[in-house]
């Protein structure tokens, strides 16, 4: 499906040049499950986010209270990725995991669309970084599609559909 989102920039620009994908897993988590019934295809998001591109670090952020299988834990590490469990929300860790590494990337990625990061998006910018937000359109602020220099418009492209479970039979 075709990006309804044009980049504000040619992203050909972009090409080679290095990244930071810091994910808000419970924000855009969420937001696949609530809008196409999925569970976000982190494989095939990474894979077009990071095309031609060199990432320098990918971390994955998700509250201690929300469980992390070991299956996914080991895909994430396969991937060279880092995941991060902060008491509550991720948002502050974000920031300041994206404003530390931000001297030593071309382009910090924001994977969720949290008006939180609006501070995050300008301040990156005034570092001479580009920035690019890539979620679910119907859950992003607005605010955070016009900051970023490049807004990625999610959609059910990046969703696995899980088969339907079938009900457990009962035993006499």
């Amino acid at each position: 499906m075709e990006n309804k989102n044009p980049p504000k920039y040619n992203r050909k620009f972009l090409e080679h040049q290095k990244i930071g994908i810091f994910v808000d897993a419970e924000n855009v988590e969420l937001s696949g499950f609530n809008i196409y019934n999925g569970r976000t295809d982190y494989k095939k998001l990474l894979e077009a986010i990071g095309a031609q591109r060199q990432v320098i670090r990918i971390i994955y952020y998700k509250p201690q209270h929300k469980e992390i299988s070991e299956v996914f834990k080991k895909f994430w590490f396969d991937l060279g990725g880092e995941i991060k469990q902060p008491v509550k929300n991720a948002d502050a860790f974000i920031v300041i995991d994206a404003v530390t590494l931000a001297p030593k990337l071309d382009v910090v990625v924001v994977v969720g669309g949290d008006k939180d990061y609006l501070p995050l998006i300008w301040y990156v910018k005034s570092l001479g970084c580009k920035t690019e937000v890539w979620s679910y359109p119907e859950t992003t602020s607005t605010a955070i599609k016009e900051a970023a220099d490049f807004f990625y418009g999610m959609d059910e492209t990046f969703i696995i559909k899980d088969a339907p479970r079938r009900a457990a039979k009962k035993t006499a």
